[in-house]
């Protein structure tokens, strides 16, 4: 069941959507990047607030080391000071700079990365100026940032990448460090091959990831882990894939950091046990990265998912949800809590109460398929099915996803046909689900497909082989 009921919205602040403003990436020839001679690149992320004034090259290659950009034309340019949401510089702008420092730390921090504002005594790294205006490079008043994208979406190391502070002109201290924010995390992810996203495949604005132009949310921006369709103003081809996953991509180069922004939070209403199951139970949710969806599990498994709330001009606030337990759920005792989850697949579970649906169980038979009945509750044995393992229904599988063909079912997750690497390499994305790719171990013609349940009741079994069990066919919901 996917219903959502938003029971309420809490809190109240100023609108934090930026005024509007460009951020550039200009397509480079690979040859204005210096070579790359280690395999690796660099693990660091400077970022330079000019104190004193920064002197930057124009030139023919983008080199970090020399302070050479191809982004300016052949010249000298001087780049001012950093200053806050009120014009401040120096002393008086440490503590907004302190925080955009840590906004660009809470970005990056899924990534096995270093940000930092102390410049590097050696090696390789990448510049992200964070000071001045885009006149000072001869840029016209409303470019936000600029960064060189190199024209195959490779990462190089020693790249500068421009985010104008003094451009960003917004009163409120919160709103102007998100969106320098924004800019800085988008315009340094250019220097990693990372294009402009527009859309994300399901649909959605990608207003909450920073390498979006759009405007229709605000609050602070993370690179998010579900692929994304191109563009500016409007959808328009990735410049070097079908569909781009900034986070995807992020950890194929750098690999798998640690989130600094903790687990969602979640409470759940009822909180005590021992009275009936509720007809719609409530959870309060909240995540600094937002909450991607959340889940009520009953005797251990979900049975109700509702996505999360929608991104508004200061991200996506604390919200109330309704999860409805199915009416198909048989009478029994019930284990139950709420799992809150957000887009990097970190969770939160409420503690588990313990209630009644009219009576507890007293046999296998009037539970659903599958289903044993112990102690007074119905349940299904904890699921051990892996990706590509045959399967009878859902819940024999990890990932609670058991689909094919009237021949073949088995354990598969769901993939987009615009991202190839939603499947593994062994499969192919059909009906939007994997399966095994034509010649692979099997195939399936696209009329062929069928949920387990469906494919069940129609040859009135429910599980192939040794996992039959003799008794009549009730679908899970």
């Amino acid at each position: 069941m996917r219903a959502l009921v938003l029971v309420a919205a809490l809190g109240t602040f100023a609108d934090a959507r930026p005024a509007p403003g460009r951020r550039l990436a200009i397509d480079t020839p690979v040859e204005a990047f210096l070579p790359q001679f280690r395999a690796a690149i660099s693990r660091v992320i400077y970022l330079e607030r000019c104190e004193g004034g920064c002197r930057v090259n124009g030139g023919s290659v983008n080199d970090a080391k020399t302070l050479t950009s191809t982004i300016p034309s052949p010249g000298n340019y001087n780049i001012t000071e950093f200053e806050n949401a009120g014009g401040q510089s120096g002393a008086q702008a440490d503590a907004e700079w302190a925080q955009i420092v840590t906004c660009m730390k809470e970005v990056y921090s899924p990534f096995d990365v270093e940000v930092t504002d102390v410049k590097p005594s050696s090696g390789s790294y990448h510049l992200a100026i964070i000071a001045g205006n885009p006149q000072e490079i001869r840029l016209e008043a409303n470019v936000l940032g600029v960064a060189p994208l190199a024209s195959n979406c490779a990462a190089f190391d020693n790249v500068i990448s421009f985010s104008f502070s003094s451009a960003h002109r917004q009163s409120e201290t919160a709103a102007h460090v998100q969106n320098v924010c924004w800019t800085a995390a988008q315009e340094s992810a250019h220097a990693f091959g990372l294009d402009h996203e527009f859309e994300f495949v399901d649909g959605r604005s990608a207003c909450s990831d920073p390498m979006t132009y759009r405007m229709d949310c605000g609050g602070q921006k993370f690179f998010r882990n579900v692929a994304a369709r191109c563009g500016e103003e409007e959808l328009r081809d990735c410049r070097c894939s079908n569909v781009q996953s900034s986070h995807r991509n992020l950890v194929a180069l750098f690999g798998a950091g640690t989130s600094l922004t903790g687990a969602p939070t979640v409470t759940m209403t009822p909180a005590t046990g021992g009275g009936p199951l509720p007809a719609n139970v409530i959870a309060t949710a909240f995540a600094k990265r937002g909450v991607a969806k959340l889940e009520l599990f009953l005797n251990g498994f979900p049975m109700t998912t509702v996505p999360g709330a929608p991104f508004g001009a200061n991200g996506q606030l604390e919200a109330s949800y309704g999860l409805v337990p199915p009416a198909t759920m048989p009478d029994s005792i019930y284990d139950v809590f709420v799992r809150a989850t957000d887009d990097l697949g970190t969770f939160t579970d409420t503690p588990t109460i313990t209630v009644t649906k009219n009576a507890p169980c007293t046999s296998a038979d009037a539970c659903l398929a599958e289903q044993k009945c112990e102690a007074g509750k119905c349940s299904w044995d904890p699921p051990v099915g892996e990706l590509g393992d045959t399967c009878g229904f859902d819940q024999f599988c990890k990932g609670l996803l058991c689909r094919g063909t009237a021949d073949l079912q088995i354990c598969t997750q769901t993939c987009s046909v615009e991202d190839p690497l939603s499947c593994p390499q062994d499969m192919s994305c059909n009906n939007g689900v994997c399966f095994f790719t034509e010649g692979g171990c099997c195939s399936a013609a696209p009329g062929d497909w069928m949920p387990a349940g469906l494919l069940a009741f129609l040859v009135m079994i429910v599980v192939l082989g040794p996992f039959s069990r003799a008794k009549p066919f009730r679908a899970p919901p």
